[in-house]
């Protein structure tokens, strides 16, 4: 069974294990809201690897293998304050890869203005892995970066 994964670049490259097609691999998933999923074809999941996830949110490890890994770049626009960058709205452009950078390590070509914020993985799972379900919480962005 196939579900895509999202894994934020600052995560992998603070901590993550550089990985590539056909790697087998165990992440702590998180799943996602499916009404923000739109027409994805399969299940989607954040990794989570800094302990951010509150405890009602289901978070299990989940062992598969990596068939496809794109770099997500996003463009960006000066924000209301000096200095700040917003990510331009429609900007996101998916690069294939055949290998995912691990800890201390950025892609060639990110610059302030265009830079990788996630990877999108297809992951191989086995039919009937255990998979989180998708919890609604009160709290608001826990799951982003500040």
């Amino acid at each position: 069974m196939m579900i895509e994964v999202e894994l934020r670049e600052w995560e992998q490259q603070c901590c993550g294990d550089p990985f590539r097609i056909g790697s087998a691999v165990t992440w702590k998933l998180v799943a996602r809201d499916p009404d923000e999923d739109g027409d994805r074809p399969m299940p989607g999941y954040w990794e989570e690897h800094h302990d951010q996830t509150p405890e009602n949110v289901p978070h299990l490890p989940v062992t598969g293998t990596v068939r496809s890994a794109q770099a997500l770049h996003y463009a960006f626009d000066e924000g209301p304050n000096p200095g700040e960058l917003t990510v331009r709205p429609g900007s996101e452009v998916a690069v294939d890869l055949d290998a995912v950078p691990g800890a201390g390590t950025q892609l060639a070509g990110c610059t302030r203005e265009h830079e990788v914020l996630a990877y999108r993985v297809q992951l191989e799972v086995a039919v009937g892995a255990e998979l989180p379900a998708y919890v609604a919480d009160d709290q608001d962005d826990w799951f982003e970066q500040d």
